[in-house]
């Protein structure tokens, strides 16, 4: 399910990077707030894995290659608010 006001209270960092991956194309899988992480953590998922450059020098975020089919290809992780934006495998 994609519930709007989750994309409206991802962080700064993490909505830009959001935001570009839709401009190419990229969509929404779903979205959620609550236990994934931490109890008030914020988790949006991407259907196809990140189409933008990745950036591993954005303060206070993390690019984690996560790589477990079971969950998803990589994510980027703002370690301050606990708000994650994950992408999935190339759908077949």
């Amino acid at each position: 399910m994609i519930n709007k006001k989750h994309i409206e209270m991802l962080s700064a960092p993490l909505y830009e990077i959001l935001m570009n991956e839709l401009d190419l194309g990229n969509k929404i899988y779903e979205t959620s707030v609550g236990p994934l992480f931490v109890k008030h953590g914020l988790f949006i998922l991407l259907e196809k894995p990140f189409l933008t450059a990745i950036k591993t020098d954005i303060c206070g975020i993390k690019f984690r290659e996560v790589n477990d089919p079971h969950y998803w290809k990589s994510e980027y992780h703002d370690e301050k608010l606990h708000h994650v934006l994950a992408c999935c495998f190339e759908k077949v």
